[in-house]
């Protein structure tokens, strides 16, 4: 038995991403580290390898930024006699899955799952236990809304931020266990704060009309529900077809029909065909004047960027065979 580190992403997805690998092999990890793709840099900088022979990065993307940073580093953790392998479902560049594969990497790309159903798919695709969590996983993860538990398991997993709750997660996962009494607790107290958060949101969005299409766009509040949750309500209630909110530093979009990741790029970030984000950070003005309940000035300065973004993109309907091949 070979000890291994799972370095993941810090959600739903690395969650499941590092259970699904660990029922694979038999056995967790020696660590496991959530950690965000921007960063990546940095934590292998500072990475102890302490005679671990395997690392298993999944649910990671590229950046272009960092990838010389990240494949340098990794090119030394190779040269030390480690093998690692990279699960991952975001869009890469072809010059960047390069780098990583000359660099040693074992490289797995696929950008038609969620990661932890590239982990499923190339690790252990007879496991049935796999295979449900990654169903769930990839229905949120990716926007399919195709599978109840991952509405379920999100809130779950979103429970808490603290290390301690998301190895708990990983331990219950990896043991076969789906769904439990916990869970169930834990389900029930979240739908309840969230039916009481879903009075507020009308003063927080507006929809506006792009090219004979309603866009929602809104402003960030504190509290349940969840913005992935609010989009879907706010959406269902509009009739909007696309779903965008800002918190002052970032902007994200959402949508079940329209393939949104081409507006995230007019402002240089990226994403899934269905999910996707970018930074964008609002003058100092407009969040103060945010910050101190008056919404107006952030919300015309969003709107006006984001009718820009979306009219030179254009509006093009989302095709599942079209997005995989991206």
């Amino acid at each position: 038995m070979e000890d291994y580190y799972a370095i993941v992403h810090n959600d739903f997805d690395g969650t499941a991403s590092a259970a699904v690998y660990a029922r694979a092999v038999g056995y967790l990890p020696k660590n496991t580290f959530f950690t965000e793709p921007t960063r990546l840099h940095n934590f292998l900088n500072k990475l102890e390898l302490r005679g671990v022979k395997k690392i298993v990065l999944a649910d990671l993307g590229a950046n272009g930024s960092t990838i010389d940073q990240v494949t340098e580093r990794l090119s030394w953790i190779v040269s030390q006699g480690v093998e690692v392998e990279w699960f991952d479902h975001h869009v890469w560049k072809q010059e960047w899955k390069d780098k990583v594969t000359q660099a040693g990497v074992h490289l797995y790309h696929d950008t038609s799952t969620c990661g932890a159903g590239v982990v499923h798919k190339v690790k252990n695709p007879q496991d049935e236990f796999s295979s449900k969590l990654a169903s769930a996983d990839c229905s949120v993860d990716i926007w399919l809304h195709n599978d109840p538990m991952g509405e379920k398991l999100r809130r779950v997993v979103e429970n808490s931020p603290d290390y301690s709750w998301k190895l708990h997660l990983v331990e219950t996962f990896f043991k076969g266990e789906l769904w439990n009494d916990e869970f169930q607790k834990i389900l029930e107290d979240k739908i309840d704060e969230e039916l009481k958060g879903y009075k507020k949101l009308e003063k927080y969005f507006k929809v506006i009309d792009i090219d004979g299409k309603k866009v929602a766009i809104a402003i960030r509040w504190r509290g349940p529900p969840d913005i992935s949750y609010a989009s879907q309500y706010i959406m269902s209630r509009t009739g909007a077809v696309v779903f965008v909110s800002a918190n002052g530093k970032s902007i994200s979009f959402r949508s079940s029909t329209y393939e949104i990741r081409r507006f995230a790029l007019e402002f240089g970030g990226g994403g899934h065909p269905l999910a996707a984000g970018a930074a964008l950070r609002v003058p100092a003005l407009h969040r103060f004047f945010r910050r101190i309940g008056i919404r107006k000035f952030m919300m015309n300065w969003v709107t006006t960027r984001v009718e820009q973004a979306v009219k030179k993109a254009g509006f093009q309907e989302y095709k599942e065979n079209r997005a995989m091949s991206q």
